[in-house]
């Protein structure tokens, strides 16, 4: 016989912190180097994870979309602001404050075309994750899928694709974006 989980929300906020890190640990192999950075005046930071080629800025929505991505802007503008603190906070052998930045929220929900809208508005990598809690409350499980990754952000026609219609020469053959974006989807660029 399964066992039916059922949604949860838990309560210990530490927790939740807990359980995505180890998410992020296990399939994206990052290395988490803070939790709750900065603070909700200026900015915060859920987490703070690194990889070899970026870092990341991670915001957990455990209440509405438009206050976690409030945080999650303003977390990174703190961050930008405060990366000459850093460098002497995080010694360059532990974790390198002067990688690439890339935002992460996770939310239970997101707004409908939030993808594209952030795309038109953001000029950072941005990736968009879904979570689920299962379970009990006191220690719940977690289903987490991206929903949409840097890659497939649509930061409009303005940006990479009439660079793109450039170098490929294209223009005379009369694609519209979205024909240069469904063959890119494609090719998986």
């Amino acid at each position: 016989m399964s066992r039916i989980l059922k949604p949860v929300c838990a309560r210990n906020v530490e927790y939740v912190h807990q359980v995505v890190a180890r998410y992020f640990i296990d399939e994206h192999e990052f290395r988490i180097v803070e939790y709750n950075l900065g603070n909700a005046f200026t900015g915060n930071i859920d987490i703070l994870a690194a990889d070899t080629v970026s870092l990341f800025l991670v915001t957990i929505n455990r209440a509405d979309f438009a206050g976690a991505l409030l945080r999650s802007l303003t977390g990174y503008r703190w961050f930008c602001e405060n990366r000459d603190f850093l460098r002497r906070v995080y010694p360059p052998e532990d974790v390198n404050i002067d990688l690439p930045v890339e935002l992460i929220i996770l939310s239970e929900e997101f707004p409908p075309e939030i993808p594209s809208v952030l795309g038109e508005v953001c000029s950072v990598p941005l990736r968009l994750y879904r979570y689920r809690l299962f379970g009990q409350e006191e220690d719940p499980d977690i289903f987490v899928e991206e929903i949409c990754s840097e890659g497939t952000v649509d930061h409009g026609p303005s940006r990479d694709l009439d660079a793109l219609r450039k170098e490929l020469a294209i223009e005379p053959a009369g694609l519209s974006d979205e024909d240069i974006r469904d063959f890119l989807k494609a090719m998986k660029v």
